[in-house]
């Protein structure tokens, strides 16, 4: 199986009060399969949990642990995805883009 884990769900993995049972089952496809992620993956995670901390949400030993335990997971990052930001993946945008996407913002 072949899943593409984001931010969001790995964030919402790691913050207890936002896990759901899909989230769950999410994350047991990934311990026992693998992952792909975006390039940002480990950005993103980091960033937030470090908002969190500045926050309050979660203190420095959490964060740690947090990033211990996605550590163990096996994930491979999409270089490709990155690479072609500009122009293929933009082609695909617009070819696969809604019709009201005909005006730069």
């Amino acid at each position: 199986m072949s899943l593409v884990l984001d931010g969001s769900a790995t964030l919402a993995w790691i913050y207890g009060d936002e896990t759901t049972e899909p989230i769950r089952r999410v994350f047991d496809a990934v311990a026992n399969h693998g992952a792909v992620v975006p390039s940002p993956w480990r950005l993103e995670v980091a960033n937030s949990l470090t908002g969190a901390m500045r926050r309050g949400r979660v203190d420095m030993d959490f964060r740690r642990d947090a990033l211990t335990d996605l550590g163990f997971l096996d994930v491979s990052v999409d270089t490709y995805t990155d690479a072609r930001a500009w122009d293929a993946s933009l082609e695909l945008a617009d070819r696969f883009g809604s019709p009201r996407m005909t005006r730069p913002y």
